[in-house]
């Protein structure tokens, strides 16, 4: 029986080109970028002799030594946890009140917004050495080294800037009238903000959240300066790993394994979010 096809193409539609040679650059980008990963990823699940092999070894057999090593001696553990909540928590309080800030620079006409928003974008051209010694100051005259709290509080400031610069780009392109239109009907600008727009926006904070946490997870050099034991996060913990003169790649490689598996997992389940964000501004009109 013959299969009924049901797609409609315009006569005067110019001819598809299918040039093979975008797929062979296409593969060979992919090959070149995954590659290195998937020897790091493979060096972590071989042992010590293996990995430490001048040849490379591309068949060998699987081995849990280096993850034994980092959870059971190492304690890695309790960096990963650390970084999961520091990560979380920071994300969740720069999106949050970064939400906000944007909302009002993109809906309210108030003395000083441009340079509110100039400054906003300017913070982050400033790199974190140069804040560095104030901050370590300023932390230990509070008591903050080595916490948490300490952490969570400077990621979010520092994320802040990041978040209000997206977002306020998305809330300019949500026509006003929406709102308004929900006020007509008797709701306060919070309901209608709540009912109206925060759905509208919900793909642009999802995608923006996923840069946030991203950042706040792979963030090294306050994390370095400002942590010793109690709240040392993950890449800290593992350049401690990659330094020194006896290196255990296997353990490198599986150090690399736990930093970076969470992550990938994370943007594979909000993926269909995040490509609905980042292309949100693009097709509303």
């Amino acid at each position: 029986m013959k299969k009924l096809s049901y797609t409609m193409e315009s006569p005067n539609a110019p001819p598809v080109q299918r040039n093979w040679w975008v797929y062979v650059v296409i593969v060979l980008v992919c090959v070149v970028n995954f590659l290195p990963y998937l020897w790091v990823v493979m060096t972590g699940f071989m042992d010590g002799a293996t990995s430490a092999s001048a040849t490379p070894t591309w068949f060998f057999t699987p081995s849990l030594e280096a993850f034994n090593y980092l959870i059971s001696e190492k304690g890695i553990l309790k960096n990963f946890f650390n970084s999961v909540v520091v990560s979380l928590a920071s994300t969740f309080f720069s999106v949050t009140i970064g939400m906000f800030c944007a909302y009002a620079l993109a809906r309210y006409d108030f003395p000083g917004r441009d340079d509110v928003s100039f400054w906003v974008l300017t913070n982050r051209m400033m790199p974190p050495v140069a804040v560095l010694i104030p901050i370590f100051v300023t932390f230990q005259t509070a008591g903050l080294l080595d916490t948490l709290l300490g952490l969570i509080i400077l990621y979010t400031a520092m994320q802040l800037p990041f978040v209000v610069w997206m977002l306020t780009g998305y809330f300019r392109d949500i026509p006003r009238r929406y709102e308004e239109s929900a006020m007509v009907d008797g709701d306060t600008w919070f309901a209608a903000f709540r009912k109206v727009t925060l759905p509208v926006m919900a793909p642009s904070i999802t995608a923006t959240a996923i840069f946030v946490m991203i950042l706040s997870w792979n963030e090294f050099a306050f994390a370095t300066f400002l942590t010793s034991n109690q709240a040392k996060t993950m890449p800290p913990a593992i350049m401690a790993y990659s330094i020194g003169a006896d290196i255990r790649w296997n353990v490198l490689g599986a150090a690399v394994v736990l930093i970076t598996a969470p992550l990938i997992l994370f943007v594979l389940l909000l993926q269909r979010q995040f490509i609905s964000g980042l292309s949100q501004g693009v097709v509303r009109k």
